[in-house]
């Protein structure tokens, strides 16, 4: 008569190699988690900025993308992003609003990027998205062009 099943030592076995992969590929998906974040971000942060340009045109007045006032829809100075961002009209209308995000470093143009009513930028500027514990090119940069053009692309961390 033959038994089906697994024997202790068996089970141990498995699970000694399950525990030695776990070991494995943890810190691996938690480096995938924070390199998806950066990106996520990133992309949200050109968004914003095609957004101002897009509603600069529209409304045929300039638009700012500027850094936000902790807990307030107003823009404040700074190069520190972290806190959130939004896009406000000339006439001070807030036209969208952005939170602040969690286990990332943004950092931007201390007094933010002013699209004109011909959908150009007052200046040349960049962003950089740095997740915290960044390895390898985790970080991205967001490039905004005085034609008013941005462009993402990964960066070697600092």
């Amino acid at each position: 008569m033959s038994q089906k099943g697994f024997t202790l030592i068996e089970l141990m076995v498995a699970l000694a190699v399950l525990a030695i992969l776990l070991g494995i590929a943890v810190p691996s998906f938690g480096s995938m988690i924070r390199d998806s974040r950066a990106s996520t971000l990133a992309s949200e942060l050109q968004g914003a900025l095609q957004l101002a340009r897009s509603e600069a045109v529209k409304r045929r007045e300039s638009v700012v993308v500027c850094r936000r006032k902790p807990g307030e829809s107003i823009c404040q100075n700074g190069a520190d992003w972290t806190t959130g961002w939004l896009i406000q009209q000339s006439g001070g209308d807030v036209i969208k609003v952005w939170d602040s995000a969690q286990g990332l470093a943004i950092a931007g143009p201390n007094a933010g990027v002013t699209f004109r009513s011909n959908g150009m930028a007052g200046s040349a500027s960049s962003f950089a998205v740095t997740p915290s514990g960044c390895s390898g090119t985790q970080r991205r940069e967001i490039a905004v062009s005085v034609t008013g053009s941005s462009t993402l692309k990964k960066d070697a961390c600092e």
